[in-house]
């Protein structure tokens, strides 16, 4: 009888934000999660840019206010070159007139740093849209 081989899945993440600390604790609460592995990390958007581009990630989780290039500018430039790349903008600012501003730079989802539970559901979400 033949052997059977499983393996999970690695879902990669890119983290991009201008504070280490969030970076840190955004990293420790998407790796808390089985299957879920943190590829890099960028503290602006031209550095995501640039990461994004060598590491592959299969996921980016995107702060709005960054110094260089910002989360908006960033995402619009991500979306031209990786299309099938989720982004995540996760922020302390949301507005409805933000949520227009993401949805029309590619992102698929606006998340609020009030709660990494939100950010777990949301990443859970487009996760599963990308590999259907």
């Amino acid at each position: 009888m033949p052997q059977r081989l499983s393996f999970m899945m690695v879902l990669r993440i890119l983290i991009v934000d201008d504070s280490p600390l969030i970076r840190t604790l955004t990293r420790n609460c998407l790796q808390s999660i089985a299957g879920w592995s943190v590829c890099g990390e960028a503290g602006n958007g031209k550095e995501a840019i640039e990461k994004a581009e060598r590491m592959h990630p299969d996921l980016i989780v995107l702060d709005l206010s960054m110094p260089v290039m910002n989360g908006l500018q960033a995402a619009q430039a991500l979306h031209k070159i990786m299309p099938s790349v989720p982004l995540i903008m996760f922020t302390s600012f949301i507005t409805q007139n933000l949520e227009q501003e993401a949805l029309a730079a590619g992102i698929g989802r606006v998340v609020g740093k009030e709660s990494t539970d939100n950010l777990i559901g949301a990443v859970r979400s487009l996760a599963v849209k990308q590999a259907a």
